[in-house]
């Protein structure tokens, strides 16, 4: 072949070679994502349900019930390319880092190209109701010595005296509680003491509840929130309810109307209140009484029902209300049923407790 054919060809070789360079170099130099999502998100990976909401960034996990505690708990996740993931400036690793999910958590998802950014709410539960209750995320451990029938009263029905009847309502409550078959209205519990109105005294509970011949006790509360938040529970954990006399002006207001957790009606110092727990739930470690309120007054929750039927209040709050008012509490069993050995081995002579009152 002469030798001008053979350079020819060479030269062709070369050309397209240098040409195969230069594309692939342009593929393998892609330019840098703008995305910053969230592609997947789990913390039990097939086991918990996620919903990733792209429009308002945020990323919803139902774990299961069985998982107690939201803390450290590393997440599995994948988010678009190229892009790196924080919270509160830690770098998170799928699978490896660990957070405390018993709170909102934002996470910042920064693009490739490190310009653009989202900030996304992770927002992780074990149950489907204590967030929306205003609870907190994991539910521990709970109980509610509730009944198939309803034995609630709004004292607003109450009579003429309904302002202050917040006695007769809570031990009419608590009786029907006890006896599946008692019919009388907290009208007729102020016809029976206290009759030209004003307040009811801890006496007249304890006086109602032995003329309906329901068993009861009062016990002693303790200086410390702690152990009466404890001595609350033990008594509840054995299928007993509780009346407390206390001073409401200690309980915090709710910080949103919608929620079911704190008092929703304002107070002033010694406003002294008759209410019935009923169970408790234990969630994010803190631990909150499942409460009967009388004083609805007719207001209502989102869903229509009254805003003191199933209200929660901060063990801590409680205990701060009834140390200074009155630090005992009525503990109250099934009709023909005994106390639990507890109750019956703390109980009082009524002759030698203090009497108290609601406002």
């Amino acid at each position: 072949m002469p030798l001008r054919d053979i350079c020819s060809k060479w030269s062709l070789f070369v050309w397209i070679a240098v040409l195969s360079l230069g594309s692939c170099s342009k593929k393998d130099q892609a330019s840098p994502s703008h995305a910053a999502d969230f592609q997947q998100f789990s913390l039990f990976p097939g086991q918990d349900k996620t919903v990733i909401d792209a429009v308002n960034n945020q990323i919803n996990v139902r774990v299961p019930d069985t998982i107690v505690s939201g803390n450290q708990l590393a997440a599995n996740f994948s988010a678009s390319p190229q892009a790196s993931v924080s919270v509160q400036g830690v770098a998170q690793q799928t699978g490896i880092t660990r957070n405390n999910f018993e709170e909102d958590l934002s996470y910042i998802v920064t693009a490739g190209d490190q310009q653009s950014k989202k900030t996304w709410t992770v927002r992780a539960t074990n149950n489907d109701n204590s967030i929306s209750l205003g609870l907190g995320h994991f539910l521990n451990h709970g109980l509610s010595e509730d009944r198939v029938y309803n034995w609630y009263i709004d004292q607003s029905t109450s009579g003429p005296y309904a302002l202050v009847n917040c006695g007769p309502s809570s031990v009419t409550m608590a009786i029907k509680w006890s006896d599946s078959g008692f019919s009388k209205t907290a009208l007729d519990a102020r016809g029976t003491y206290e009759t030209g109105g004003g307040w009811w005294f801890t006496s007249d509970i304890d006086a109602y509840l032995g003329d309906n011949n329901i068993p009861h006790a009062i016990i002693s509360l303790s200086p410390g929130p702690d152990s009466t938040g404890i001595i609350l529970m033990n008594q509840l954990d054995h299928q007993q309810i509780i009346i407390l006399c206390l001073d409401m002006n200690y309980v915090r207001p709710a910080s949103q109307a919608a929620m079911r957790v704190d008092k929703f009606y304002p107070t002033s110092p010694g406003w002294g209140h008759f209410i019935v727990l009923k169970g408790y739930k234990k969630v994010d470690e803190e631990l909150f009484f499942e409460a009967y309120d009388p004083y609805s007054f007719g207001q209502v929750n989102t869903d229509q029902t009254l805003k003191g039927l199933n209200r929660f209040y901060r063990y801590e709050d409680l205990a701060a209300a009834c140390l200074p008012w009155w630090n005992f509490a009525f503990v109250i069993a099934k009709k023909g049923q005994l106390l639990d050995l507890d109750a019956i081995h703390r109980a009082l002579d009524p002759a030698h407790v203090p009497v108290a009152h609601n406002f």
